[in-house]
């Protein structure tokens, strides 16, 4: 229907910026004008053509595919369409428009014109977004954006597992919606079929684009057109309309369509003999392919790659002739094996050999021996060489076309041909012909074709090149058809015929410069191209007339789209898509250089239909499924894939959004943001989150009601220096509250200067009871001496103030307790306030009045001293504290000097008078004795351990040293406050802040043991340890406890998860162990249950030590919160600032995430070695994991292990007992633990859940022989002697020595000889292995070890005792640290600080390989290597080795200056040679203790004996193992073979094939019969498989009469050196029969001539 016939109404409520020219549609910012929007809103309308509009106002109403012509701008009327809806996606809707293209390219050309014609927010994908792994990133992308363009792959992909949900999507464009045919299983197709299948409530509205309705080779049929067109408006829903050409004609030019004639084509005897020869090259190179049966199938590849080639270099050479073939050979010769398939367009990657490159070679030398002249190669644009068989008679035709084409301005031209590599060939011969200087030649292939040379770049670069003028002929395949924004051209020419009327529509549509031509090449002896043609012309008339007639409402049949939904997520997968999800799933799979995981398809024909088998790799849970009867070999095996999913979604390979869980790699910052401390996830890197520090509650009790007397408990203070060297005050320490058994006795060591030390242990001294004036003299006292100790400057005044503020002191202090002088009644520890000390230092005169103080002028009494502030009694002056403005210091007076006065000798050799003259001091009494002074004390921090400090760090105040000083230059301050005093007072604020930590510790050693039992098990010490990090600067740390309970973690939630979930593969439970043990799921549990609160994360500052009588003056509120801590928490990172540098009346402090999680996991080691594993799985589940089991779990494991016991025969099993030294009860475990995962005859399953379990039991025993053996070790020279101990190559070579890798059962040929290098190698004598480069170690020789250590571990419960004697039997060599020895990686890097050179590794990936490259950069050294593999650590393991080799051989090269100057700057900057050798010199130091299982505690599991396991059917997963192969997937498919005639051999192999089947038939539960298949189908088979010409059968004799004759066949088949084989069956009276019987015998022939493999 012509839309210019029509009248569309806009639907009610909604105003159609098409039929309204004024109506904008556009958000503005608030506070902007809707006029100035208007004003520069970008409006489409303004350049649309009416047609465009017409189409518009239809898609407004209805779902529309819009038919036009290339150029005929069916994009603009898309942006219309966006302009016209785009009330429905405008932010801040949430709802978006979806816009579809095929290819890469055209999603950017499109993208870029609609950002161009309208205001709309649009994103572009195409290709790998690796950025876009999941939900949360595709939810960002829809807030970002109104439109999204993208290939359809990516939105099949977002639907299929509801990263987009369908219901936001309003707008859905199809750009070349040609491709959503029925009978395909295209994306387009698989969108629809799904939105269909669902019944969306709100379905999006549909647009399509085309230039051709009908795509392939139906619209040639008759009836077909109308099916075609009626089929794609029912998967799309949508109605097709069109425009008639005389609306077009003014806006879009129709080219002269011409064509021109070469030939005829006929075989000359120049081209004869051509072909005669490449033949007989190829011949010679097939005859060279051995016929070992071993290496069949890469015989067979070979050959199929060898004629391919040869078919592809005939072609050239009969489409371009002997310079074409000659250009294409050197072109294969030129690329990689990945590309020369490509070049092939092969649909099977086949590897490279010798024997191709052979053949190329030999073609090539061919081609040029035939372009010579006088020994020359010839030019290639010299004028005699244009003749055949130079050029063919079709390249003669074009080069004629081109050179008489009119010269005009700016003239384009594109050639079409079908073979990418006729398009490389045919480019450069057009461009070294210079009498076609004026076209400048380039070409154009598919960006997915493989080509290096034409990558996305480099495409864009050709395109713009030709829009330029730069390149003004291209050589294109199909790729320049449709989509590609190409210039508009004068002239296109098909140099291959199309192959579709799409294909025909669309290149014509180039040709659309006014004047411009269409022309075809057509070989005039070949009728059958001249009517393709007429075909093309009559078909695309049809289907005009079709569009806007109907004559037909039938579609094509189409089975329905089955579909797996999960309700719980909305994710649903069609079975299109499952194909591919099956395939990215078995990719998932655990996977090395050795083992690439895959599935593989067989097909059946059974009397309903086609069944598909799919054999999933040993590794999946899911060994094998097989399909319903389906009506062909594509639907089966969608239908086979589909069902597959489901199963792996119902076992939990496939999470609730059906993706492989391994592509759920949650990071730890997307974790984290998850949290609810609204933190954002950038700033987690760069600070911690403020978390309140718990005051412990028995400080938090306050005395009340002072009108009666108040009772404390007091506890004695004991002090004992050593050396004896000073004396301490008595003091003790009193609260309200009691304390808790664990702390009233508490002990501790405080380190002093110069290696001195004070031990420090509380004694509970009972109660002692307080009136009202003793409780305020108490807490004066104690605001005073903290006064002098922390605000020391208040002193300097004549006054100062106590006891006016107690209220409010109380009312800010957090806690409350005294700290007062005590008189100690040894008798029975009771102790008493020394209230007379109290007393006298309170009356001191700073306490007084002014006018109290007035002190006399006059001359002092005999005993009495001149001070600056009055005279005072010696009595009042010794012992005292004073204050000495020359020095602004306090001394501690500790005696009087009667022998010295002003007049005596000073330290510098002159008098005291003559001292102070020079300070500017005048002495008015120097006849007075001088006093013996101390200089009051600064506060430290004595918890840190400061012996190892040299002493000459220490300041001079901190020395025992004494001042003489003369009286009158002192003022007094406090009396009776001496040096015991302030010796004592010194470690008064370290003893608390420890009596604190040690409070809080006990407090969540009881909040656990009121939770469960087991929490009252673990001392409060070990508590605290727990909880105290390194920088709290302690001597001790969590750090330990963290290695040990880390390993455990690993241990129990592996075993859990093992037990849980035995459909889970290796990789799978790595993964999800590492999701629950992560430090981003800690941090989550530990918050949760609010043990952030009890973290001790600061070094003690004494400076911010508060208590009753020093309150913490920085007052925190919820409004002052982020003011007091915002500077400090932000910057911490970057200026280095310490997070204790601010400390709040709520005591907030900056913690990071991890510091938590390690917290969570130091508890878990604190529980293991005080309580045992009970205890620790009871904290475990206390915070949230659940890691329990029974012993159903374990037999389970045992019931599934007996289906390895098909393999007894194939292991010596008491052999391998006897090296592991343990027998087993469940054989099965043993045998499994041998099975790599390329091995796949069992069943399905390998050793890789084994080693998972063993890998975690073996970490955890390891580090409990390290913690026990080795206490004194730092927490990260444990962590590098666990991860020398756990390394796969020290298990490697434990394997190699108990001689494990004998009884592997493995399918890789390669894995075995890399095996054979290895074990070669380490078994090579110590004189001579210097002499032979170390190959590289296979991973599986340490995975043995792994797996063996989990069998033995299953097989007897989890008997961790027996696992732990078998350890030292297994390791003992691993734990002789002689070698010891960093990872290459970190080694690398501490080698590189020391130097203070600069270490980078850069990454890269191409497909499954990585590379990674180590830079060092430095002075005087500039090194770079490089290193591949399948795996990325170990790629950057091996560059790290490389880089670190290379560093030895320089050093080893240096001249012996250089290598002084180098061990020179090591020892300065404490550098890679001093460090490396740091642990090896602490173990031969340190005392080897006994080895401990730390904590193991638990009864092991009584398994149920083997005998009690009822045997399974092992499990058949190849329906034949005969040499007739089943068919994969891309072959025919296998029916089962049954024949009565056969000759022996044969015959006895196809019984045999015939029981498999049936066994498996019947195992498998497989509906129907199996079809009997006849010799010739396998004949023809073989043919193929060897590239072979088909066999020819032929009656060669007919006997008997009419009503009972009888027939002899014979069969010929042309097989390797030109031979031909005639094979002749007996006499049948059916032909069929006697055909059948010649084919048994060439089967037989085939097979005992090792054609075919022989059957095992």
């Amino acid at each position: 229907m012509a839309v210019t016939e029509l009248e569309v109404e806009s639907s009610q409520g909604v105003d159609c910026p098409i039929t309204e020219a004024h109506s904008v549609l556009s958000i503005v910012d608030e506070g902007q004008s809707s006029s100035s929007a208007q004003s520069t809103e970008k409006d489409p309308r303004k350049n649309a053509r009416q047609y465009q509009l017409d189409l518009c106002k239809i898609a407004v109403e209805e779902n529309i595919i819009v038919y036009l012509g290339t150029g005929c701008g069916k994009t603009h009327i898309a942006v219309l369409l966006i302009y016209a809806l785009g009330h429905l996606i405008r932010k801040p809707q949430k709802n978006i428009c979806v816009f579809l293209a095929p290819t890469v390219a055209l999603v950017q050309q499109q993208a870029k014109v609609i950002k161009e014609s309208i205001d709309f927010k649009v994103g572009t994908y195409g290709g790998r977004s690796k950025r876009l792994k999941g939900h949360l990133d595709w939810e960002k992308e829809i807030e970002q954006y109104e439109i999204l363009v993208m290939i359809p792959e990516i939105l099949l992909r977002n639907l299929s597992h509801c990263f987009i949900r369908r219901e936001l999507i309003s707008l859905l464009i199809f750009d070349e919606c040609h491709h959503a045919q029925a009978r395909s299983n295209h994306p387009y197709t698989q969108i629809m079929k799904a939105y269909n299948k669902l019944n969306i409530i709100k379905p999006p509205r549909i647009f399509g684009m085309t230039a051709s309705p009908i795509v392939g080779k139906g619209a040639s049929e008759e009836g077909s057109v109308s099916k075609c067109i009626n089929s794609l408006e029912k998967i799309l829903d949508a109605k097709v309309y069109s425009v008639e050409d005389t609306d077009l004609k003014c806006f879009v030019a129709s080219p002269e369509v011409k064509i021109y004639y070469y030939g005829p084509v006929t075989k000359n005897i120049s081209s004869s003999h051509i072909l005669k020869n490449l033949e007989e090259i190829k011949r010679q190179c097939i005859s060279m392919l051995s016929k070992n049966t071993e290496d069949h199938s890469r015989r067979r590849s070979i050959k199929k790659m060898l004629c391919r080639l040869h078919d592809n270099l005939i072609f050239c050479l009969e489409k371009i002739g002997l310079w074409g073939a000659l250009q294409a050979s050197r072109r294969f010769l030129s690329v990689d094996y990945g590309e020369r398939n490509e070049l092939l367009e092969a649909e099977e990657n086949f590897n490279g050999d010798l024997l191709c490159d052979n053949y190329l070679a030999k073609a090539a030398s061919f081609f040029s021996s035939h372009c010579m002249r006088d020994g020359v190669e010839m030019d290639i644009s010299s004028v005699d060489v244009l003749k055949e068989p130079f050029f063919s008679k079709k390249l003669l035709c074009l080069i004629r076309i081109l050179s008489n084409f009119r010269l005009q301005p700016n003239m384009k031209c594109i050639v079409f041909v079908n073979r990418i590599v006729v398009a490389q060939s045919l480019s450069y011969i057009l461009q070294n012909l210079k009498f076609l200087a004026s076209w400048k030649c380039g070409f154009l292939v598919g960006v997915h074709s493989g080509m290096k040379s034409m990558s996305r770049k480099n495409m864009k670069n050709i395109l713009e090149k030709f829009r330029s003028g730069q390149l003004n002929l291209l050589v294109a395949t199909k790729v320049g058809e449709e989509g590609l924004d190409i210039q508009t051209c004068c002239l296109v020419i098909r140099f291959d015929l199309p192959e579709t009327v799409a294909s025909f529509i669309q290149s014509r549509g180039r040709a659309r410069m006014p004047q411009s031509e269409y022309a075809f090449l057509v070989n005039s002896g070949n009728n059958k191209e001249l009517a393709l043609i007429e075909n093309f012309k009559t078909d695309e008339d049809r289907m005009n007339k079709e569009i806007f007639v109907r004559t037909s409402s039938e579609t094509f049949a189409d089975t329905e789209e089955k579909l797996y939904k999960v309700d719980s997520s909305g994710a649903s997968i069609t079975a299109g898509y499952s194909v591919s999800l099956i395939h990215h799933y078995c990719a998932m799979l655990p996977h090395d250089e050795y083992f690439d995981p895959k599935p593989e398809f067989y097909f059946f024909d059974d009397e309903d239909g086609t069944v598909c088998h799919i054999i999933f790799p040993s590794n999946s849970p899911l060994p094998q499924v097989i399909s319903t009867p389906e009506p062909s070999i594509e639907e089966a095996k969608r239908i086979a894939c589909l069902k597959a999913c489901e199963q792996l979604h119902k076992i939990g390979a496939l999470n609730d959004y059906l993706l492989p869980c391994q592509d759920i790699g949650i990071d730890e910052e997307s974790m984290l943001s998850t949290s609810d401390s609204g933190v954002c996830e950038g700033s987690i890197l760069l600070r911690g989150e403020l978390h309140e520090m718990l005051i412990p509650a028995a400080l938090r009790q306050p005395w009340t009601n002072l009108e009666n007397s108040v009772y404390l408990n007091s506890y004695f203070i004991r002090t004992i220096p050593c050396p004896e060297d000073r004396v301490y005050k008595k003091f003790g320490f009193l609260v309200k509250a009691p304390l808790p058994k664990e702390a009233e006795r508490m002990k501790l060591d405080l380190q002093l200067a110069h290696q001195r030390s004070v031990s420090i242990e509380l004694i509970p001294s009972g109660l002692v009871e307080f009136n009202k004036n003793e409780i305020l003299q108490a807490q004066n006292f104690q605001e005073m001496f903290l006064k002098i100790i922390l605000h020391r400057s208040e002193f300097v005044s004549e006054r100062v103030q106590l006891g006016d503020s107690n209220d409010s002191y109380k009312a800010c202090s957090s806690t409350f307790y005294l700290l007062l002088p005590v008189i100690l009644n040894d008798d029975n520890n009771k102790i008493t306030v020394d209230w007379k000390s109290i007393k006298r230092c309170l009356s001191s005169p700073i306490f007084r009045n002014p006018a109290e103080n007035a002190g006399s002028g006059y001359s002092p009494l005999i005993g009495e001293l001149q001070l600056a502030n009055g005279s005072r009694n010696e009595d009042e002056v010794v012992n005292s504290l004073v204050y000495a403005p020359y020095k602004n210091a306090f001394f501690f007076v500790a005696d009087i000097i009667a022998e010295k006065n002003g007049y005596s000798t000073s330290t510098s050799g002159a008098s005291h008078v003559d001292h102070f003259k020079t300070l500017r001091i005048q002495l008015s009494r120097p006849e007075q004795p001088l006093l013996k002074a101390k200089q009051l004390f600064s506060l430290r921090n004595l918890l840190h351990d400061r012996k190892k400090e040299h002493s000459g760090s220490e300041t001079r105040e901190s020395e025992e040293h004494f001042f003489e000083v003369p009286p009158e230059l002192c003022e007094l301050k406090i009396i009776g406050f001496s040096k015991d005093f302030g010796s004592t007072i010194s470690l008064l604020p370290s003893i608390m802040h420890r009596l604190e930590n040690l409070l809080v510790a006990i407090e969540l050693k009881h909040a656990l043991s009121t939770s469960f039992p087991e929490g009252a098990e673990v001392t409060a010490d070990r508590v605290l340890e727990a909880l105290t990090t390194a920088k709290c600067m302690e001597r001790f740390s969590l750090e330990r406890l963290e290695v040990l309970g880390d390993a455990f973690l690993k241990y129990v939630v592996g075993r859990h998860l093992f037990l849980f979930h035995d459909a889970l593969d290796e990789g799978e439970l790595t993964r999800r162990r590492s999701n629950i043990v992560n430090n981003s799921n800690l941090f989550k549990m530990a918050t949760r249950n609010n043990l952030q609160v009890y973290i001790r994360d600061q070094s003690f500052d004494p400076s911010q030590f508060y208590a009753l009588g020093h309150p913490c003056p920085v007052i925190c509120s919820k409004g002052t919160e982020n003011y007091i801590h915002s500077q400090v928490g932000s910057s911490e990172k970057a200026n280095g600032a310490k997070a204790n540098d601010v400390r709040c009346s709520k005591c907030h402090h900056w913690l990071h995430r991890k510091t938590i999680s390690d917290v969570v996991e130091a508890l878990v080691g604190a529980f293991l070695v005080d309580s045992g594993f009970k205890a620790a799985i009871s904290f475990l589940r206390w915070i949230g994991i659940t890691v329990d089991f029974d012993s159903s779990h374990v037999n389970n494991i045992y019931v599934k292990s007996s289906e390895y016991l098909s393999l007894v025969a194939d292991v010596d099993i008491p052999s391998l007992e006897k090296l592991i030294g343990y027998l087993f009860q469940h054989k099965g475990l043993l045998l499994q633990a041998f099975v790599h995962p390329s091995y796949n005859k069992h069943g399905g399953g390998c050793y890789q859940r084994l080693e998972y379990l063993g890998d975690a039991v073996l970490d955890y025993l390891i580090t409990s022989y390290l913690y026990s053996t080795y206490p004194k070790l730092k927490p990260g020279q444990l962590t590098d002697l666990r991860s020398v101990c756990v390394d796969n190559k020290s298990f490697a070579n434990v394997a190699v020595q108990r001689s494990f890798h004998k009884f592997l059962l493995c399918d890789s040929s390669n894995l075995l000889e890399a095996i054979d290098k290895y074990v070669g190698f380490i078994e090579t004598p110590s004189s001579e292995d210097h002499m032979i480069k170390e190959p590289k170690c296979p991973k599986v020789l340490g995975d043995l070890v792994e797996s063996s250590v989990g069998a033995v571990l299953l097989d007897n419960g989890f008997n961790l005792e027996r696992v732990w004697e078998i350890l030292f039997s297994f390791l003992d060599p691993v734990m002789i640290f002689s070698s010891f020895q960093l990872h290459p990686v970190r080694e690398l890097q501490e080698l590189c600080q020391s130097k203070n050179w600069q270490v980078v590794f850069r990454r890269s990936q191409d497909g499954s390989t990585f590379s990674v490259e180590a830079k060092v950069d430095g002075e005087g050294i500039k090194l770079s290597t490089c290193a591949t593999n399948i795996s990325r650590k170990e790629a950057k393991k091996v560059a790290a080795q490389q880089a670190i080799a290379e560093l030895k051989v320089s050093f080893d090269r240096a001249s012996s200056s250089d290598k002084s100057w180098l061990l020179a700057e090591s020892e300065k900057h404490r550098g890679y040679m001093h460090k490396s050798k740091t642990v090896e010199e602490v173990i031969k130091s340190s005392c080897k203790m006994e080895a401990k299982l730390i904590g193991y505690n638990e009864a092991p599991i009584n398994s149920i004996p083997p005998d009690a396991i009822e045997s399974e059917p092992s499990k058949v997963l190849e329906p034949s193992r005969s040499n007739f192969k089943l068919k994969k997937h891309k072959e025919a498919p296998l029916i089962k073979l049954l024949s009565k005639g056969l000759h022996s051999s044969v015959a006895a192999a196809i019984e045999q094939d015939n029981e498999n089947a049936e066994d498996m038939s019947s195992d498998s539960q497989i509906a129907g019969q199996w079809c009997k298949k006849t010799a010739k189908s396998v004949l023809h088979e073989v043919c193929a498989d060897n590239s072979w010409k088909a066999p020819i059968y032929e009656c060669v004799k007919e006997e008997g009469p009419s009503h009972q004759k009888l027939f002899t066949f014979k069969v010929v088949l042309e097989i390797e050196d030109s031979k031909n084989l005639e094979c002749f069956g007996e006499p049948r009276g059916r032909k069929k029969d006697a055909a059948e019987h010649a084919a048994e015998g060439a089967l037989w022939y085939l097979q005992n001539t090792g054609f075919l493999p022989t059957r095992e």
